[in-house]
């Protein structure tokens, strides 16, 4: 179980952050050797670099957006009309492959499957779950609503911190699995009742995070569809 993992970019980073500068007290322990130790604190300053660079770009182009609109619409009271400068980026720490959350989380089920290891040497190196997570977790459960367009069923949902759904469907014979979804919303392509027949479908589902389900299934939702 990966509860432990933070959601957002930020919180990701300090994550990271917190393991790196704290892991040379327990490696030994751990047997994780002084090059594992190199690479995942290269990990860490290069995924905080992405991200802090983000930021800066994210907010030019904000701002390049807004630019643009005033220049080519005018607004209101306003006469003067600057391009923002470009961000200055932080300088390029050594690069490290694809997979910096994957390396993370292995290292990680190394240590908890460790014969030394105590909850509070993972409340340490945060990667135990907080009360905050542990509830936010328990309690989550998407809602849904289905549309039709072109069509076709949609599947309406928020994402919300969680990676995605794992979504079942009742056709009449009880509920299967239909699919996995990680960008709302859903279009369901299941083919559609023979011409002048009619069907009710029915719809649940669950939030999933690192592609494991979490928290309680959703309402279940209906629709009529027809040819």
């Amino acid at each position: 179980m990966t509860g432990y993992l933070e959601q957002t970019d930020e919180k990701l980073a300090l994550q990271l952050t917190n393991f790196t500068s704290k892991i040379d007290t327990y490696n030994v322990a751990f047997g994780i050797t002084a090059a594992e130790v190199t690479s995942i604190k290269a990990d860490g300053v290069y995924l905080a670099w992405s991200i802090t660079n983000f930021k800066k770009i994210e907010t030019y182009k904000k701002n390049w957006t807004t630019f643009k609109n005033i220049l080519k619409k005018g607004e209101s009271n306003v006469t003067s009309n600057t391009a923002p400068p470009a961000p200055v980026l932080d300088a390029t720490p050594p690069v490290v492959p694809p997979g910096v959350v994957t390396r993370f989380t292995t290292m990680v089920n190394r240590i908890k499957a460790h014969q030394s290891y105590t909850t509070a040497i993972g409340q340490n190196l945060g990667i135990e779950m907080t009360n905050t997570q542990r509830v936010n977790l328990d309690s989550a459960q998407p809602t849904l609503k289905t549309v039709m367009r072109g069509g076709q069923v949609n599947l309406l949902w928020k994402k919300g911190k969680f990676g995605g759904i794992l979504i079942e469907k009742d056709s009449g014979v009880g509920f299967v699995t239909l699919d996995k979804d990680f960008h709302p919303d859903f279009i369901d392509n299941s083919t559609m009742p023979a011409q002048g027949q009619s069907a009710v479908w029915k719809y649940r589902a669950i939030y999933l995070l690192n592609d494991e389900k979490v928290g309680s299934w959703s309402d279940v939702v209906t629709i009529s569809v027809t040819s």
